[in-house]
């Protein structure tokens, strides 16, 4: 072909899918002459050519790494990987919120979710409990595995509780038996200062009216009345005495509740036909049952009461019940929300699942709308019950949410952590003002619900301290026989975990206010379970950051605990059990070594931790379990910064802050160095929160 001839159709290098299969020689073109010959011109295709791309070494040698490290993660994370992958189906404004974390941090499920094999569990009874990671029982287990390779988690309830005497059978004539008039009343309104701004016991004025006429021989209590009666003693003498059990060694107010329960299990044929009164007694029964130990009575009895007040229909709105005067449509509104907030306090201690779900209420919130004047004396001002609930319902959230089964939550446990502490900020936002705690004389009711909000952010970022201290020294045999590669630790997440620390530092202020103030529950189980839930805490922090006023607040909570435990307090018998187990296991880890020889840089002259080195003549972790000669060496001659300090927002941190607030921060990577201590800090957070021994 001459020169101006035309140019030859380039030919490809590989034959089309036809001629390859077939075995003959292709022509190259598009369509190539033997498809276009046998009428398949319109199917001829070509393998795809790959092209050559030419990219810097440096670029696939950052590849090689990122591959690596991924592979790395894998190794570590316990999910599947269709699970890891789960963050494929969040929106935009969820992305955005983790964007500050690494990818480790984003993908990570709750800490506590390990999915290792536990060791075997050898319980004294024929069945063994459930104990939820909820809960402070498994969270002490988690604490204690890590502390002890050889310990044997338990699944059992309070080790220490009170037992009834079923055979017993309480007296006919019950009447013979009440106390003197007056005392009752003393007793009601003892009852009443301590937990009914939040659980309205009874109706003030038709029960009193009541109490007169059967005092008058005008009345015969029905057996549920007594009951009830019986109920309301035990709690009114439980909260009135405050030194210790008396002759019998008995909790006051037991032979009240044994009465009670004798009387429920007379009156069981009462299912079939529930009324409000049952559902109240039960509810009763439940608070005090938490008292005597009976944490899983408790339980069983505000679930039995959830399941008649849905047969009752309490859960629903009660515009569909006409018949009902406003007091009797008050009195079920309020007796549904208070069974409500005992039902999630309850199963948030056991870390049980709940009985019923946000989605199927609509019942009204308790108000006075709608009442006369003569009406409303039968209630207390509504507004403490409604604050209770609200805290309830994120209570709700944290156990689905934070400990649901994995699966059920996605897994992304930092998504949900960002959820919940938003909930607990606009919560703590709308309070009124005399409802935050004062720098002395904090009411009652107000020191409850602080020590409950604390109790909430612990819970919710406790997993993280946990996760923190684990890698810090490196506990647990899976650690030490397979080191924790070198990780990458947002300040966000430190920032987590300084919240924990700082609720339970806040609780101990409260709890010293309680005591100094004489408000202390001797005998009751919430006081002593938000105690217990905080020491763990602070220990774990005393640990980790061993300063003078972290063991303060330390000493403050234990030393309070162990005065509850020597007045008969049965569940801070338990408690102190497990502290002193833990502080065991931390002594003879210090005597091999394995707290000294893990350690971040020393701090810098002038910070807190500074004079508490290693090179301290009494070493700083001696200040964990330091034990004052009495109660007064800690409450009296303590530190002036835990008596007069003010309160704080516990979320205040500005890290936390813009977290919550959704901006985008460009967070400064924390370091773990490969020996597991912390090897550079975020200036934001490092006077605040330094891991350093």
């Amino acid at each position: 072909m001459s020169s101006s001839g035309l140019r030859r159709p380039r030919r490809l290098l590989a034959a089309c899918h036809r001629c390859h299969a077939q075995k003959t020689k292709c022509s190259g073109q598009q369509p190539c002459l033997a498809c276009e010959t046998t009428g398949r011109a319109e199917t001829c295709q070509f393998p795809p050519k790959e092209r050559q791309i030419r990219v810097p070494e440096s670029y696939l040698n950052k590849l090689e790494e990122e591959n690596r490290r991924l592979r790395a993660v894998a190794t570590r994370s316990p999910a599947s990987g269709s699970e890891r992958n789960t963050n494929t189906g969040l929106n935009d404004d969820d992305q955005d919120e983790t964007s500050s974390l690494t990818k480790e941090e984003s993908n990570l499920f709750n800490p506590l979710f390990d999915r290792h094999s536990e060791n075997p569990v050898h319980e004294r009874s024929l069945e063994p409990g459930f104990i939820g990671e909820a809960s402070c029982a498994a969270f002490s287990n988690r604490l204690l595995s890590c502390l002890d390779d050889t310990y044997t988690p338990s699944t059992s309830g309070l080790s220490n509780y009170h037992r009834l005497n079923t055979r017993e059978r309480a007296p006919m004539n019950q009447g013979a038996e009440f106390p003197e008039r007056m005392h009752v009343k003393l007793l009601l309104n003892v009852a009443r200062r301590f937990i009914g701004n939040y659980h309205p016991l009874f109706l003030e004025v038709t029960f009193m009216r009541e109490v007169d006429a059967v005092y008058r021989r005008e009345l015969i209590p029905s057996m549920l009345w007594l009951c009830k009666f019986y109920a309301l003693m035990a709690l009114g003498e439980i909260y009135t005495q405050r030194r210790g059990v008396g002759d019998n060694n008995r909790v006051p107010g037991t032979n009240y509740y044994i009465r009670a329960v004798h009387l429920l299990q007379e009156n069981q044929d009462f299912y079939e036909e529930p009324s409000l009164m049952q559902v109240e007694v039960l509810t009763l029964l439940a608070w005090a049952s938490n008292i005597l130990g009976r944490v899983r009575t408790a339980y069983c009895y505000s679930g039995i009461a959830t399941r008649l007040a849905l047969s009752l229909g309490m859960h629903r709105s009660a515009a569909r019940h006409v018949t009902l005067t406003p007091v009797e449509r008050e009195s079920r509104r309020r007796t549904w929300w208070v069974l409500y907030f005992f039902d999630r306090f309850s199963a948030s201690k056991l870390g049980q699942p709940l009985t019923v779900r946000d989605e199927d209420i609509d019942v009204e919130m308790p108000s006075m709308d709608g009442l006369t004047k003569e009406e409303m004396a039968e209630f207390l001002d509504p507004r403490n019950l409604v604050i209770n609930i609200k805290l309830a319902r994120i209570i709700g959230n944290i156990l689905t949410q934070i400990y649901g089964i994995p699966k059920a939550t996605k897994g992304l446990y930092i998504n949900q952590v960002h959820s919940i502490l938003k909930q607990l900020r606009a919560w703590h936002d709308e309070l009124p003002s005399d409802m935050r705690v004062r720098e002395r004389g904090t009411p009652r009711p107000v020191a409850s619900l602080h020590l409950a909000y604390n109790q909430c952010i612990i819970q919710t970022t406790r997993p993280v301290l946990l996760h923190l201290f684990k890698m810090q020294f490196q506990l647990g045999s899976k650690a030490r026989e397979e080191p924790t590669p070198r990780q990458n630790i947002s300040s966000i997440t430190l920032a987590l975990a300084e919240s924990c620390v700082n609720a339970a530092q806040a609780s101990s202020r409260i709890v010293e206010g309680l005591f100094l103030d004489g408000s202390i529950a001797t005998f009751g189980y919430w006081d002593a379970h938000h105690i217990f839930s905080a020491a763990m805490i602070l220990i774990m922090s005393a640990m980790m950051k061993p300063t003078a006023v972290n063991s303060d607040y330390l000493e403050t909570l234990l030393s309070v605990l162990r005065s509850l435990k020597n007045d008969g307090n049965i569940p801070a018998v338990d408690f102190c059990e497990r502290l002193s187990h833990i502080q065991a296991c931390v002594s003879s880890l210090r005597a091999t070594g394995r707290f000294g020889i893990v350690g971040a840089d020393p701090p810098a002259r002038g910070h807190p931790l500074a004079a508490a080195g290693p090179s301290s003549a009494t070493p700083a972790q001696d200040q964990v379990f330091h034990t004052p000669t009495s109660i007064d060496n800690t409450v009296d001659g303590g530190s002036s910064e835990i008596i007069n300090c003010d309160s704080v927002d516990v979320l205040a941190n500005p890290l936390i802050g813009s977290f919550l607030d959704r901006n985008q921060v460009q967070w400064m990577d924390t370091l773990f160095s490969e020996d597991g201590s912390l090897k550079e800090f975020a200036s934001e957070i490092e006077e605040q929160f330094l891991f350093g021994l």
